[in-house]
């Protein structure tokens, strides 16, 4: 290489010369160029991945987000169902709750002297209570049947209370005062 740069005369190697410091300006430009682009590089890369992880977390709140919604989606219509099931319909008034009262007594033989009826109202007026309240003598098996077919019942007609009024010496016969509960909302 060395006999090559010889047989060049003073202009030539010269020019040489300059393209020689120019390739080697051009190379240190492009360095520097390069440097410049790969720290952009990793910044934008690091925020990219900042972003990424900041996606993901909100991937997973938006996902925990939809399973709660859902769930309360579900809560809604099971308070639907509750509402059109189990509640006594405030149009129906009494009447629905006397029926299946009746129904309750016929099926666990028990026969009512009277039944007293009262209404109250919970929870700032949007849900009412309408009690019925009867004494029975009978034994503890028809006692026992008929907490059964309260039980079962699948309306909301709860037993409220059980007064035991008089046991008879052998306790085969029982005197009772009962109260039970139905609930229907007004709107």
């Amino acid at each position: 290489m060395k006999e090559l740069f010889n047989q060049l005369n003073e202009g030539e190697k010269s020019q040489v010369r300059l393209l020689s410091l120019l390739v080697l300006l051009s190379l240190v430009f492009l360095l520097l160029v390069s440097l410049g682009q790969r720290r952009n590089y990793v910044r934008l890369l690091s925020r990219l991945e900042a972003r990424e992880k900041l996606l993901a977390e909100l991937e997973t709140k938006r996902a925990s987000s939809a399973s709660e919604w859902a769930r309360w989606e579900g809560a809604y219509r099971d308070i639907e169902e509750l509402r059109e099931s189990y509640f006594y319909k405030q149009e129906e008034g009494i009447n629905q709750l006397r029926l299946d009262l009746e129904k309750i007594l016929a099926q666990s033989g028990i026969s009512a002297r009277s039944i007293q009826y009262e209404y109250a109202s919970l929870e700032g007026g949007h849900i009412k209570k309408i009690s019925a309240s009867f004494t029975f003598t009978g034994s503890y098996l028809i006692l026992k049947k008929f907490l059964e077919v309260v039980e079962r019942f699948p309306r909301f007609l709860m037993l409220e209370k059980i007064d035991f009024l008089k046991i008879s010496g052998e306790g085969s016969l029982l005197d009772l005062k009962i109260n039970l509960a139905g609930y229907h909302e007004s709107f």
